[in-house]
């Protein structure tokens, strides 16, 4: 047998196998894995304030403040997260439950629910990105944003966001295409019409 196909039935054999491999090699690695990178992320998260936080990129903070002050924000509260790095991120939610995301992170394919809007700019100034929200997100019915609820928001949209993924993910392959030639179908309808 030619040794080229060995790798494709590897990979196949890890596949099939990962389930069962998963916390073994979980085990094996633990020390060169971020625990995160293993776990199911938690459906709800609570924001809390942080009085004193010890930043761990400081300047890039400093800066991302400056800009968004400039852009007229206001503090809404200090928040740290213990593993991630820094990004930024504008998000509008609207009335109709979809989400407009302007974001710094690099870019990465992101299952986007209908009608909703992902853009990634990572080497946008937080000044260049907002005025490229400002231009670009749909012009419709938006909800209040406000200093007092800034957490709650943000706590609602995370939880929102990770039950639409879990749905996703839990949506057999046949069922998903139908869907798309479905949504298709009746976009083509609606031009004909």
């Amino acid at each position: 047998m030619d040794s080229i196909w060995l790798w494709p039935l590897a990979l196949v054999v890890l596949l099939v196998a990962w389930p069962a491999v998963r916390p073994f090699a979980a085990r094996l690695l633990s020390d060169r894995l971020r625990p995160q990178a293993l776990d199911e992320p938690p459906d709800h998260i609570y924001l809390l304030r942080v009085a004193e936080p010890n930043w761990r990129q400081e300047e890039a903070r400093r800066l991302a403040e400056t800009q968004l002050a400039a852009a007229g924000f206001a503090e809404a509260g200090v928040y740290d997260h213990p593993r991630s790095g820094f990004w930024s991120e504008f998000v509008t939610r609207y009335e109709d439950g979809t989400l407009a995301t302007f974001t710094t992170l690099e870019p990465v394919e992101v299952d986007v629910p209908d009608g909703g809007m992902y853009v990634s700019e990572p080497k946008l100034s937080l000044a260049l990105l907002w005025k490229r929200m400002l231009a670009g997100r749909p012009q419709k019915p938006m909800l209040d944003c406000t200093r007092a609820r800034a957490a709650q928001d943000f706590e609602k949209g995370y939880a929102e966001s990770i039950a639409f993924h879990k749905k996703r993910k839990g949506v057999p392959a046949e069922r998903e295409a139908a869907a798309v030639a479905k949504d298709a179908r009746d976009k083509d309808s609606a031009k004909a019409a």
